[in-house]
């Protein structure tokens, strides 16, 4: 069966979409089927892994989880790797609420059982239904946060999320990647003191604000295919390797 794995944060721009096309690429180098859904109305996940600038404008994407069996996936530019794509009408599943949210529970099984090794969520950063399902579905909740005062409060709605999921999911697992992080500054430093404190072992990965990073998928490559720094690119594979069991 596959792993599922949903990447979570209740705010934008934290590094989601990096953190799960890595995921992505990693699993796709190693061999593994992998399934890339992108359940965020921005839809970058896809224009990473297609090169296709244009995906996030076409319906047929990740919304299919919800409405038919035989799913028609888009192949990435990467061996290995399908994607369900993100798309601006992905907004029209938010006003289904309740109803949606039971859907993602039957479906749970059927989702379970997609011909993959991984399948990979890459969330939207506001709580709804597009948010809980992946939750239901998953083995694993990779949490991301940056070390500001403001994300404390995003992350105790993000955990009152995946304590709810967890009533119908009782085994979802939760690992947490401190993103972004500013040695030189003295507050964040201090939240990441807080969040250690908080968390603990919990913590799998930590990285620093690097334009490498960004750079790479905006020339559609993970780092460690892209940037010249060796440390940079093997704390990158490293934390996609241990995140994913590789």
């Amino acid at each position: 069966m596959a792993k599922l794995i949903t990447v979570i944060n209740n705010k934008g721009g934290v590094g989601k979409t990096t953190i799960a096309c890595h995921l992505a690429f990693a699993s796709g180098e190693a061999g593994k089927r992998t399934l890339l859904c992108d359940f965020d109305t921005q839809g970058n996940a896809g224009q990473f892994l297609t090169k296709d600038l244009q995906i996030t404008k076409r319906r047929g994407g990740s919304e299919q989880l919800f409405e038919q069996a035989e799913l028609q996936y888009t192949p990435a530019w990467v061996d290995n790797i399908q994607l369900l794509h993100g798309h601006g009408y992905l907004q029209e599943l938010d006003s289904r609420g309740d109803e949606l949210s039971e859907l993602a529970i039957q479906k749970r099984g059927e989702i379970r059982k997609l011909p993959f090794d991984y399948v990979i969520f890459d969330t939207p950063p506001a709580l709804g239904p597009r948010q809980t399902a992946p939750l239901f579905w998953s083995d694993l909740a990779v949490v991301i946060v940056e070390p500001q005062l403001t994300s404390l409060t995003g992350m105790a709605d993000v955990f009152k999320n995946i304590q709810d999921a967890r009533k119908r999911n009782p085994s979802l697992q939760v690992q947490v990647v401190i993103n972004r992080y500013t040695k030189a500054s003295s507050s964040q430093k201090k939240v990441r003191a807080e969040l250690e404190q908080k968390f603990g072992k919990m913590i799998v990965g930590e990285f620093t604000t690097r334009v490498a990073v960004s750079d790479a998928l905006a020339n559609y490559q993970p780092v460690w295919r892209f940037a010249k720094d060796k440390k940079l690119n093997a704390a990158w594979k490293d934390f996609s390797g241990r995140v994913l069991g590789l």
